[in-house]
């Protein structure tokens, strides 16, 4: 009999991946938005995707490929 947790492999990943951008989204909210950090941050547009997001993302996704790769998740 089959446990069927290979079918969802996936979801711890995804889990943890939304977890921290959802951090990166509030670090954004909550510390570079409301002290004005932004006018430090080269490339930054305050309340649109931009650079930063984009290093976050591709952050977040090579730490669970990595992750993934050793074992870990």
């Amino acid at each position: 009999m089959s446990t069927g947790t290979t079918s969802r492999s996936w979801i711890p990943p995804l889990v943890f991946g939304l977890t921290l951008l959802n951090s990166w989204a509030l670090f954004e909210e909550l510390v570079v938005d409301r002290q004005g950090l932004w006018r430090y941050m080269p490339f930054y547009r305050v309340g649109a995707f931009c650079v930063w997001d984009v290093a976050a993302l591709m952050t977040v996704l090579g730490l669970i490929t990595a992750l993934r790769r050793s074992g870990r998740l």
